[in-house]
């Protein structure tokens, strides 16, 4: 950078860091840099109703420091101690969170003058039976006085404008995972190589469907077992693999015990997740939906979910009938039963979300995330025209 021009700097500061964020980190930092702005980015530790899920990671270019968390009641409040990392900076990224208590320092600097202040999240919370009434009410007041906002997706993006925020001060970013990842490794999976795999985790038919994501309540774990029990009933050499780790796997590890036709595989994260799906035909999960969806779009399995007011944003991305299901009475078991012997049994219509998977694909992408990210920052911290597209060094090189 040329003697005398400002390096701007930009801070996100998160309370953990879980693994499938890796890729858009690195490649948020890559396109930040092209336009001179540093990426400081500091995550702490989760407390432990989170690492149960152990999917936290470290990265040895950002800070990590040690969170101080503190009970109140049945709620956990956060104190983030990184104030000295936030110096010189041009705008801090945070979630949207009242239980974040360094939120409220930052946001009376935003307020003064002294720092930019954006918020990253959903617009609210989503799983109301969780959220606090305070607390949301705490959220929505302190959504309406950042700078900036960062939206999961359009369907955040709408809370956000329902708030009263400014549009024109809304980023949608699309969140997204490293589907490209997925699928070079599905497709250096051979036949044989498949074949042995199947063998070895003891699967011996065609008809199998597989659960991956966090174990806990909201994921209905309870009702997918019984769902599974109908299934097998209808199609005898049905079998389903879970794999995850959450404060309800208990049951999937008691359900496995005592039928073979259950495989508990444990976590898994990325590229180690590929060869069960490659393996298996449909995605159940009845319970709440989030980034899995795009794992069923990346890989090809069709995911059966039922219709629950405390999905996450992702499941906008999710097209009825096209590249998956949402079946409309999540109590009806029988429903979600008879809809996954169906496709199981139907090739033509699993054909059909199949496609429509493929289709998805193409279109929820972790570089469209990185990209729509930076070009929002640029826009808050005003040195970028606001629509103005990144070009790649490598498009640039191909238009000359």
């Amino acid at each position: 950078m040329r003697k005398g021009i400002k390096r701007h700097r930009v801070a996100i500061l998160y309370k953990s860091l879980p693994q499938y964020r890796r890729r858009f980190y690195e490649l948020l930092k890559e396109r930040l840099e092209e336009q001179g702005i540093e990426l400081v980015l500091i995550y702490g530790q989760p407390a432990h109703s989170e690492a149960v899920k152990k999917d936290s990671i470290e990265l040895d270019w950002a800070h990590k420091i040690e969170n101080k968390i503190f009970r109140l009641g049945s709620r956990e409040l956060y104190w983030q101690p990184c104030t000295s990392l936030l110096k010189q900076t041009d705008l801090v990224i945070v979630e949207q969170a009242s239980k974040l208590l360094i939120n409220y320092y930052l946001m009376l600097q935003n307020q003064l003058g002294i720092r930019r202040i954006a918020f990253w999240g959903h617009g609210r919370n989503l799983q109301a039976h969780n959220a606090s009434w305070s607390g949301e009410r705490v959220k929505a007041w302190l959504s309406k006085r950042v700078h900036w906002w960062f939206a999961y997706n359009d369907l955040s993006a709408r809370i956000v404008r329902e708030l009263g925020f400014p549009e024109e001060k809304i980023t949608s970013v699309q969140n997204a995972i490293d589907t490209h990842q997925l699928v070079g490794a599905s497709e250096a999976w051979k036949p044989e190589d498949l074949a042995a795999f199947k063998q070895s985790i003891g699967i011996t038919g065609d008809h199998v469907c597989l659960y991956t994501g966090g174990i806990y309540p909201e994921k209905r774990i309870p009702f997918l077992l019984k769902a599974c029990s109908r299934i097998r009933e209808l199609v005898p050499d049905f079998q389903m693999i879970f794999i995850g780790a959450g404060v309800d796997d208990f049951l999937v590890k008691e359900a496995a015990s005592q039928h073979s036709w259950i495989k508990y595989i444990g976590p898994k994260f990325e590229t180690e997740k590929v060869p069960y799906f490659k393996i298996s035909k449909l995605f159940l999960m009845p319970g709440l939906v989030g980034l899995a969806v795009l794992d069923t779009f990346a890989l090809g399995v069709p995911l059966i979910t039922t219709k629950l007011d405390y999905h996450s944003p992702e499941i906008e991305y999710l097209v009825n009938g096209e590249n998956g299901v949402m079946q409309d009475d999540p109590e009806d078991l029988e429903a979600y039963a008879q809809t996954v012997v169906q496709l199981l049994t139907d090739k033509q219509k699993l054909r059909v979300l199949q496609e429509g998977c493929q289709r998805a694909k193409l279109t929820y992408t972790i570089e469209e995330m990185a990209e729509r990210f930076a070009q929002g920052i640029g826009q808050a911290i005003g040195i970028r025209n606001p629509g103005t597209p990144h070009v790649s060094k490598e498009e640039q090189i191909w238009q000359s």
